[in-house]
């Protein structure tokens, strides 16, 4: 699916089964898919952190590899 002309590339993601529960019920309760939400979302944070190199957050708890 092409958005806006533009080429699309699919990936995957693996998410806490509470947030995947999240997204679905979002999803559900818009009548739009599981990936619209997550592409939204990310498209949004990509948007709100122009030309940022750095995370601006960390989520609590997750497992964060550090570079060697």
């Amino acid at each position: 699916m092409a958005e806006g002309g533009r080429k699309t590339i699919r990936t995957s993601v693996m998410l806490p089964e509470s947030a995947y529960a999240q997204v679905q019920a979002l999803a559900m309760a818009n009548d739009v898919s599981a990936a619209w939400v997550i592409r939204h979302a990310i498209l949004q944070f990509l948007e709100t952190h122009s030309g940022q190199t750095e995370l601006p957050l960390r989520i609590p708890g997750e497992n964060t590899r550090k570079r060697a």
